[in-house]
């Protein structure tokens, strides 16, 4: 702790006199660099524009916009056509404009670049905005506790994502009920087949905490519950996904066993970021000390981790749930 506070001293009277480009109290412009296929993807970028029209419309503040088509090199262009119009800050959505950032970042020193969902980038000219995703599988936990009626519930991530297990999602559950058991199941391919063997072996509440493959384990969830040789009396499965998630799929059959989805409210960080930068202020938070990453992990106390309640199983477990919330503040990461 006394080298925590040593060390953001030191900071405090260093970083004036390193070039860290400061915007002014009413910026011209923004910048916003959007992912492949830009708005209407129902992922990233849609969050994102969710939070600049919230920005023109309650702070007034301008924005110019682009669109990746996904290569590296494209990238970089896209992020120095802003850098031209004078954009200052340009926020990047998504984690593969980590490369792109760096490079330009170098290149252009006085523009403030902010990138999304990334902690990768050691420039002080770069804003690293992540979530506290430990945080969210803390309530997935508490959440597939209180609805589960086989007493076993399950995450479902790659190895990387062990953390978010111990640290929330099992003792979620722990602190929920402690009559259920949770277990972690790694999957690095073929999501949907990890998810059925979980169901066998009498697992019914499922949390996803990979994107990108919750349509094809809820497809199988969906598919298992409406078996006709399904095994009478046993309880239904449900699950919990993570979004934003582009590729998640809810048809009329499905969105019955969508028990929950634990956001990152991209749209929040996008308007909070808009509103810093209309004040003249930046996040500069120590994200990751050894390696000199700054920025703001966004939570639960600012609105930048939610559960969005999908059931009617949940329902009745309002306080808890709000318990839970309370909770996992106590929860770093």
């Amino acid at each position: 702790m006394k080298k925590l506070r040593l060390f953001t001293l030191l900071l405090a009277l260093v970083l004036p006199l390193f070039s860290i480009p400061s915007y002014a109290a009413t910026p011209n412009l923004i910048g916003i660099a959007y992912d492949i296929g830009g708005r209407g993807d129902s992922g990233f970028n849609d969050a994102g524009g969710a939070g600049v029209d919230r920005a023109i419309k309650e702070l007034n503040v301008k924005f110019e916009s682009t669109v990746t088509l996904g290569t590296q090199s494209d990238r970089e262009t896209r992020l120095l056509s802003l850098v031209e119009k004078s954009a200052n800050p340009i926020i990047a959505i998504g984690s593969d404009y980590a490369a792109a950032v760096e490079a330009s970042a170098g290149k252009y020193p006085n523009t403030q670049f902010i990138l999304i969902d990334n902690a990768s980038v050691a420039h002080l000219n770069v804003t690293s905005i992540v979530f506290a995703e430990t945080q969210g599988a803390y309530l997935a936990g508490a959440a597939a506790a209180l609805a589960s009626k086989s007493g076993k519930v399950a995450m479902i991530v790659n190895e990387k994502q062990s953390k978010l297990f111990w640290n929330g999602f099992n003792v979620g559950v722990r602190n929920s009920k402690k009559t259920v058991k949770a277990s972690i199941a790694f999957a690095n391919m073929n999501y949907a087949a990890t998810a059925k063997d979980l169901i066998d072996s009498g697992v019914d509440v499922i949390y996803l905490g990979i994107r990108g493959s919750s349509t094809d384990v809820l497809d199988e969830i969906t598919k298992l519950n409406l078996a006709k040789n399904r095994k009478k009396g046993a309880p239904m499965a449900y699950l919990i996904s993570v979004t934003p998630d582009q590729f998640l799929r809810v048809t009329p059959q499905s969105k019955d066993f969508l028990l929950a989805r634990i956001e990152k409210r991209v749209d929040t960080a996008v308007f909070n970021l808009a509103s810093a930068a209309l004040s003249g202020s930046q996040y500069l938070d120590i994200i990751d000390e050894t390696a000199g990453i700054y920025g703001h992990r966004f939570g639960i106390s600012d609105d930048g981790i939610t559960i969005d309640i999908r059931s009617k199983l949940l329902e009745p477990y309002a306080k808890q749930i709000a318990q839970a919330k309370k909770q996992a503040l106590q929860i770093k990461g």
